[in-house]
């Protein structure tokens, strides 16, 4: 190949290789009165370099998922319990069965249409569900363990517990690490893991901190990266500017 065409192919390869900003749908909390996200969602989305866009509990929510190119599903109270076949124990916190119910319903249109989806928390958990798989309803009383998986309110952004990531996973691929520090703010954990599901990180006692389907672009973290891609930090920003591709 002669050296004319050596500039235009490297300014090929470097306008291939640049990511165009997407539009991240957020599901909201479908709290009574309010359509809202927590802003740090909204901040991370912008940290990684896209567009957010509430969508709205409504008659043409699926005209407002046409606008997005992935969708988040966020943290919250507990997935309905019936969701998984179980009675409700009283361990189980409050729970949100209109949330429940928009947040499927936007599922089905994603997953239909092949789109990325990305749960954190809550949003992890109902994915799980969705797909057929079973939650501890309360950690503390179901599960056997010495780590808190809760911290203090007051904390909410700190990293206190371990994190073993699979190297064989997409995570990995993102983060680029085998281990590392985060935080943790839950009371429930996948229990039984949806067919089609492979865990692509465990907390040191074997609770599942993150998700991936083994067919479909649909994963998610137990963790709050949201709440860490903040600062300096360029780590959990990587995983915001990696949504949807």
């Amino acid at each position: 190949m002669g050296r004319k065409w050596l500039i235009p192919l490297l300014l090929f390869v470097f306008s291939a290789c640049k990511s165009e900003p997407l539009v991240i749908g957020i599901a909201e909390t479908c709290a009574p009165g309010e359509v809202a996200v927590g802003r740090s969602y909204v901040d991370a989305i912008i940290r990684g370099g896209h567009t957010p866009l509430i969508i709205p509990d409504c008659a043409d929510a699926a005209r407002w998922l046409d606008k997005a190119d992935a969708l988040l599903l966020i943290g919250g109270d507990d997935v309905e319990p019936g969701r998984y076949g179980e009675e409700t124990l009283p361990e189980c916190g409050p729970t949100e069965p209109e949330r429940d119910r928009f947040e499927y319903a936007l599922l089905d249109l994603a997953v239909k249409r092949r789109m990325p989806v990305f749960g954190i928390c809550r949003g992890m958990q109902v994915i799980n569900v969705y797909f057929g798989g079973t939650l501890y309803q309360d950690i503390p009383s179901q599960y056997e363990t010495s780590v808190r998986h809760r911290r203090d309110a007051d904390m909410p952004a700190m990293p206190f517990h371990g994190l073993r990531i699979h190297p064989d996973s997409h995570l990995h691929d993102v983060l680029g690490i085998d281990s590392i520090t985060v935080n943790s703010s839950h009371h429930q954990a996948v229990k039984d893991l949806a067919p089609g599901f492979r865990a692509s990180a465990l907390a040191p006692d074997g609770i599942v901190e993150g998700i991936e389907s083994e067919t479909l672009p649909v994963a998610g973290v137990q963790f709050h990266p949201e709440r860490l891609a903040v600062g300096a930090d360029t780590l959990f920003t990587r995983l915001f500017t990696q949504l949807g591709r």
